[in-house]
């Protein structure tokens, strides 16, 4: 197929969902997922950077439908809600990376773009405590567990931040719990893991507040402490060596920096009893204050989600589109079709009524596609058997004189019927009806071809019935076509687009989509399906209106034709058959 319409965001994005085992649909202007369905606004593909955020946001969006237990209980708590996902975004971009190597390409791309727009990087030290925390794991996580190595940079930096505001023993036992990260395999490991590193907030927070209780000079502390200048988190020299550990990528966040402590702002803290060592370190009293703040965070003082941000400047182009490109670049959804028992009985008068005129053009199609696959002889160069009607061709240095036996011809196509059931169709149902059962029942004889039909609008304008989808008896489509009522308006685009979603999906060689129709569609519709039809074109698809006692407009089917009765299609249908199916 051309690229005209292969590299259409409603095709390949219904596409990767599909590969990757969710449903995607490309409408409205919202970027989101509910845990089923990832929804994508329509914006220009044509735009590499809108592209690129698109495939990234699918990507992230489709790994969290796959991996992710929305049902976990974070009990309230904002930190517990934030560090888990967090840690959660890494783990399943790790895991739909192994399984689709492409869509870690797409998503460091992603990253790529935010770190070169400034929307993602180290946080500077004047930043809150959430903030820097923040960042932090994501410049650092990003780089060492997904490899994007546009954070390469941005990661040594959040790692001088983090030194500046955290005490060595905060960021070794950090550290130490950030090697985990690698091995989750779901989401509660990962909210376990966030419960151990707020834990170990509380811990610190703890035990910075019991010192200062108890005072630093004349406690009931050890000696041993007291040397240490009575903080938990400075250790001698001797020991500092022994207790360093390694970050995710192996390279330690040490205590030394070569910043002096006027370099540290004092809002850090929030107090004015803040304290930096000559190393440049916060000091264990200016350490609980960061942690307190850690630990009360509220979502406003939590950064906008990565992804967030992504869904937010995708929405945005989406809103400043023009209507018609929005009015192309819509996947349709699937409503129910509710029948009853009037409906099969009904069913039953249908199918006597079209069976006759089927089985007729049901068989000079098959006679037609027969005669096209029959073995055929023809002359070449080498062979067995000369081929006494060619000798002449001796005196013409013409070396084609054996004749060989031709490999057989086989018939690889997709239809799908598209038909109009907007109100102006009500006094054409009863035809339009048996002309849909006709073309079922004649196109599924033939071998080779795979026939697919749907109905427009659905409940909504953006919705379609599913009439047939490949297996359902000529009964079961009877039934269905007989529930089906004339309603609303006409929007074309939705159902065209729909067919062609179906004929995409076939692995055929030739592909045909028949719009059956009484008239043009609504007004804000028509330039789209003029669009469209001609993508089609362009792509190897071919469109043809079949206007329901009418001639339906040449500027938006060029390929038409027109029936007043049910025996009309076995002529029209065959000339149509005979340039698009065999030759």
């Amino acid at each position: 197929m051309a690229p005209v319409l292969q590299r259409a965001l409603p095709i390949v994005g219904s596409a990767l969902g599909r590969k990757m085992g969710v449903r995607v649909e490309v409408a409205g202007n919202k970027a989101c997922t509910d845990g089923e369905c990832i929804w994508i606004p329509a914006f220009d593909l044509q735009r590499p950077e809108q592209e690129a955020l698109c495939w990234g946001f699918l990507c992230h969006e489709a790994a969290h439908v796959r991996y992710t237990d929305f049902n976990l209980d974070y009990k309230g708590s904002t930190l517990r809600h934030r560090l888990t996902n967090l840690l959660e975004d890494i783990r399943i971009e790790k895991a739909i990376s192994q399984e689709y190597p492409g869509a870690a390409f797409s998503l460091a791309e992603v990253v790529r773009q935010l770190v070169a727009k400034g929307r993602l990087g180290a946080p500077k030290k004047s930043d809150s405590p959430v903030k820097v925390l923040n960042d932090s794991l994501l410049a650092i996580l990003r780089l060492e567990v997904l490899g994007q190595k546009a954070l390469e940079q941005e990661s040594t930096k959040a790692r001088e931040v983090m030194k500046t505001c955290f005490s060595k023993q905060l960021l070794d036992s950090l550290n130490g719990l950030l090697k985990q990260v690698p091995g989750l395999k779901s989401t509660k490991e990962a909210l376990n893991l966030a419960e151990q590193i707020i834990a170990l907030f509380q811990n610190l927070s703890n035990d910075h507040s019991e010192n200062k209780d108890s005072g630093e000079i004349g406690s009931d502390k050890p000696e041993s402490s007291s040397e240490s200048q009575g903080t938990d988190s400075r250790q001698p020299e001797s020991q500092d060596q022994e207790d360093k550990t390694d970050s995710v990528s192996g390279a330690e966040l040490e205590s030394d920096s070569e910043e002096g402590g006027n370099d540290h702002p004092e809002n850090l803290s929030g107090s004015d009893n803040q304290i930096v060592s000559k190393n440049g370190d916060a000091s264990d009293k200016a350490e609980d204050p960061f942690l307190k703040q850690i630990l009360e965070s509220t979502d406003q003082d939590w950064p906008d989600d990565l992804f967030e941000t992504v869904a937010g400047e995708l929405e945005s182009w989406s809103c400043a589109q023009s209507s018609s490109l929005s009015a192309i670049t819509t996947t349709p959804g699937l409503d129910d079709v509710v029948t009853t028992d009037e409906d099969k009985r009904a069913a039953k008068v249908l199918l006597w009524k079209v069976q006759s005129e089927s089985a007729r053009l049901a068989a000079q199609l098959t006679g037609l596609v027969q005669a096209k696959i029959l073995t055929r002889d023809r002359t070449g160069k080498r062979g067995i058997r000369i081929e006494g009607k060619r000798l002449h061709r001796m005196a013409l240095d013409d070396g084609r004189l054996f004749k060989r036996r031709a490999e057989s011809i086989t018939v690889n196509a997709t239809v799908h019927i598209s038909l109009d059931i907007s109100s102006s169709m009500a006094p054409r149902m009863k035809l339009a009806r048996e002309a849909v059962l006709s073309l079922v029942f004649a196109l599924k004889q033939i071998n080779g071809v795979t026939v697919s039909a749907s109905a427009y609008p659905g409940t909504r304008d953006d919705r379609v019935f599913p009439i047939i989808t490949g297996k359902e008896s000529t009964q079961a489509v009877a039934v269905t076509l007989e529930a089906l009522d004339s309603h609303d308006s006409t929007p074309m685009t939705t159902g065209l687009w729909h067919a062609v979603h179906q004929v995409c999906q076939a692995e055929a060689e030739r592909r045909l989509i028949l719009m059956i129709t009484d008239g043009t569609p609504d007004i804000d519709h028509h330039d789209a399906v003029v669009n469209l039809v001609s993508r089609c074109q362009q792509s190897g698809i071919n469109v043809v209106g079949i206007g329901i006692n009418v001639l339906l407009d040449e500027n938006l089917f060029p390929k038409r034709l027109k029936i007043g009765h049910v025996g009309e299609l076995k002529t029209t249908l065959f000339d149509l058959a005979r340039h698009w199916l065999v030759d």
